[in-house]
């Protein structure tokens, strides 16, 4: 979690986490009404309340019910929230213009591992919160529990698509699946769409939220990947990526899945390679063009090397690493 900007679990004041889950006074299911949420998932709540806002007890109430995969243990968890002083009505923070906040649903989150166990992606959640000796008054949090797999519908192939390319399945926990054919590979770029999403479009000069698996086209062994136990989805700078990245995911929509099929020269120089990207989340740069709000929040920019491409031993290696010279 990036010690560079206020989470969600800070904006709750939960420095002791494990302490604030054993002694926390029981909560109710949900409020009276006092706390009022408008506005679409996945954009900025309207948040209103009289101040100051009387809580006697903590309590969860769902606003939307999402229709994505349900939330389990040691699962990977994306939030987009904004919190709000109870008594003062002031805005603590908020990040639906930064990237999402990425967290392992485990008891190490606190008081937010009991209100998302078993939800689905897609919900949105009023949460109210009790102040603590580090932060005495009371806190109204709304958070959207955002997708972590791609979510489009299916696109079909276009007919200048090659003849022979991987074939993809999704495994049980939305991870793809790719058997690359024992065929050369195409001598250019090739984007496949597989999933085609109706959100924000990738462009440069952003940040992009991403889950990818990387294969070798030669063995088809999996190089690199953001599936499996532990492993989280991963907010990259749009900008100085390897060719194939660059060139290959620009406009796609969130919501997406993409097969990028790079010859060397377009990945790390060395080997053909298959990337299957789902597109999560797109967010504005620290030092990036502003959003429409005039928010530029977000991580640095990372730089990929003059040329974009790796060292010879670089196959496997992240697509935004930044290149060391020697």
């Amino acid at each position: 979690m990036s010690a560079s900007r206020r989470t969600v679990l800070g904006a709750l004041g939960l420095g002791a986490l494990g302490a604030l889950v054993a002694c926390r006074p029981q909560q109710q299911d949900e409020g009276d009404g006092a706390v009022r949420v408008t506005g679409e998932f996945g954009t900025r709540p309207t948040v209103d309340f009289d101040t100051p806002l009387q809580i006697e007890e903590p309590y969860t109430e769902e606003i939307i019910t999402g229709e994505g995969i349900e939330l389990v243990e040691g699962a990977a968890v994306m939030l987009s929230f904004v919190a709000h002083d109870a008594i003062t009505g002031e805005e603590l923070t908020d990040n639906f213009r930064s990237p999402p906040e990425i967290l392992v649903l485990n008891e190490e989150i606190g008081v937010l591992y009991e209100d998302l166990l078993g939800r689905t992606e897609g919900s949105r959640l009023l949460r109210v919160e009790l102040g603590t000796p580090e932060r005495p008054n009371p806190t109204v949090l709304v958070y959207d529990v955002l997708r972590t797999q791609a979510w489009g519908t299916p696109a079909e192939l276009s007919e200048d698509a090659p003849e022979h390319i991987p074939q993809i399945e999704a495994g049980d926990d939305g991870a793809p699946q790719v058997q690359v054919p024992n065929e050369d590979p195409p001598a250019d770029l090739q984007v496949v769409p597989v999933l085609r999403g109706d959100g924000a479009q990738v462009r440069p000069g952003q940040a992009v939220t991403v889950r990818y698996s990387t294969i070798s086209w030669d063995s088809g062994e999996v190089l690199d990947t953001l599936w499996g136990e532990g492993m989280l989805p991963t907010t990259i700078p749009f900008t100085g990526l390897i060719p194939a990245w660059q060139d290959g995911l620009v406009d796609e929509q969130v919501g997406s899945r993409v097969m990028l099929i790079a010859p060397p020269e377009a990945a790390f120089g060395t080997d053909a390679l298959v990337f299957v990207i789902d597109v999560l989340a797109v967010s504005a740069l620290k030092d990036g063009p502003e959003d429409p709000e005039g928010t530029d929040t977000g991580p640095d920019v990372v730089d990929d090397g003059e040329d974009g491409q790796g060292r010879e031993d670089d196959a496997g290696q992240d697509p935004a690493e930044e290149e060391e010279t020697g």
